[in-house]
C-alpha cells in the first residue's frame, strides 16, 4: 500500500516539477561536472543529454578540486583501472581516484567516459562541489580561479563573502554538509533541489541568488 501511494503521488509531482524546469530552461548545452551523481539527476530532469564525464560516479571532494583545477591536463589523460575491494570499478587518472559506482565493467565505464568527455562544452562550464573530505575556506577560494560560466559549492557553514557557496538549512550546525542526494519520497526531489534552483544557475545567476524561497 505504501508503495502504490508512493507511485502514485510520484506520477502526480514530477511531472509537473520537470516540464517546469525545462520550459523555464534557457541554456541548453551546458556542461555540469559534478563530484557525484548530482550532475546526472539534473540533466535528467531537463531531458537532457548527458555533456560530462563525471555522470554516474564519484570522486573525493579533494580529488575533484584538483581535476577542475587543470581540467586540461586531467582530460588528456588515460584512465587506469586498478583493483580494489570495492564492488564496482575505480580507476585512476594521474593522481586522483574516480569511482564508477554505477557501472558494472571497466569497458562500460571507459566507454562512457571517454564518449562524454568528447561531448564537453569547455565554454558552458558549470561546476558543483560542496565541503565535505576536508574542504577549507582556502579550497573553496581556489574554485573561484577556475574558468567557467558558474559554480557553487554547497556548505554548512555560511560564507557571506563567498557568491558561489550555498548553505544548506539540514547541515548548518555541522561541520560539513551530510547526504545532500537523499530524496523526499513523495515529490523525488533530493534535499539540494528542495532548496537551490538550478534552472536560475544554469542560466547564469550567482549560487548565492539561486535559493528557493
Amino acid at each position: 500500500m505504501k508503495e502504490a501511494v508512493i507511485r502514485l503521488s510520484q506520477k502526480i509531482f514530477v511531472p509537473p516539477y520537470e516540464n517546469k524546469m525545462r520550459r523555464r530552461l534557457k541554456n541548453k548545452d551546458f556542461t555540469f561536472l559534478a563530484s557525484n551523481c548530482t550532475a546526472g539527476i539534473i540533466y535528467h530532469r531537463l531531458g537532457m543529454r548527458f555533456l560530462s564525464p563525471t555522470i554516474n560516479m564519484f570522486i573525493w571532494q579533494d580529488d575533484f578540486l584538483k581535476f577542475v583545477l587543470d581540467l586540461d591536463y586531467y582530460l588528456s589523460l588515460n584512465l587506469k583501472f586498478i583493483k580494489t575491494e570495492e564492488p564496482y570499478p575505480v580507476a585512476l587518472l594521474g593522481d586522483i581516484k574516480l569511482y564508477f559506482n554505477h557501472y558494472a565493467t571497466e569497458e562500460d565505464a571507459r566507454d562512457k567516459w571517454e564518449e562524454r568527455k568528447k561531448r564537453m562544452n569547455m565554454d558552458n562550464l558549470f561546476i558543483l562541489m560542496c565541503d565535505r573530505d576536508g574542504i577549507t575556506e582556502e579550497d573553496i577560494l581556489k574554485l573561484g580561479e577556475v574558468k567557467c560560466r558558474n559554480r557553487v559549492v554547497l556548505t554548512a557553514k555560511c560564507y557571506p563573502n563567498i557568491d558561489y557557496t550555498f548553505q544548506l538549512p539540514e547541515y548548518a550546525h555541522e561541520e560539513y554538509v551530510g547526504y545532500y542526494l537523499g530524496k523526499n519520497a513523495l515529490t523525488d526531489r533530493t534535499i539540494v533541489e528542495q532548496h537551490f534552483d538550478f534552472v536560475k544557475w544554469l542560466d547564469g545567476e550567482p549560487a548565492c541568488r539561486c535559493r528557493i524561497r
